[in-house]
């Protein structure tokens, strides 16, 4: 596997680029040449119907960015996301949340990157595995 094009600091610099993301809050926690770990803090408008638990879909998009920025981290930027599936272990309950995630394959059309993400007390809450759109943009 390649070596990381972008620092650490370069990436959470991209990461907050987007609304979304500095809406999360998410961060970087660590980038080496096996793994990025991004985290967030859950708040109470991130909660679900029951209130005590993350909504799926902020659990979900903490994975996705984790896979994309791990396939960003080696080229340089971030990628669209072509399929993504999650699979939901646990409620993620107040408190820190982070996820880690992988580059399995990078290739130059498409890219694999699986990813876990952990609640404050290290219980995995999610896992999940997408497949990025790695070909160069036109124009």
């Amino acid at each position: 596997m390649s070596a990381n094009v972008l620092t650490a600091a370069e990436l959470a610099a991209r990461l907050r680029q987007s609304p979304f993301n500095v809406w999360m809050d998410l961060r970087v926690i660590e980038l080496n040449e096996q793994f990025i770990e991004i985290g967030l803090t859950w708040r109470p408008d991130m909660a679900n119907a029951r209130r005590d638990v993350a909504h799926g879909g902020i659990v979900g998009a903490l994975i996705d960015t984790a896979a994309d920025y791990a396939i960003a981290a080696k080229l340089g930027r971030a990628v669209p996301t072509v399929d993504l599936r999650i699979d939901y272990h646990l409620p993620a309950r107040m408190g820190e949340l982070r996820a880690r995630a992988r580059v399995v394959r990078l290739g130059g059309t498409l890219a694999v990157a699986e990813a876990e993400a952990f609640d404050s007390d290290g219980r995995m809450v999610a896992s999940g595995r997408g497949t990025y759109f790695t070909a160069e943009p036109k124009g």
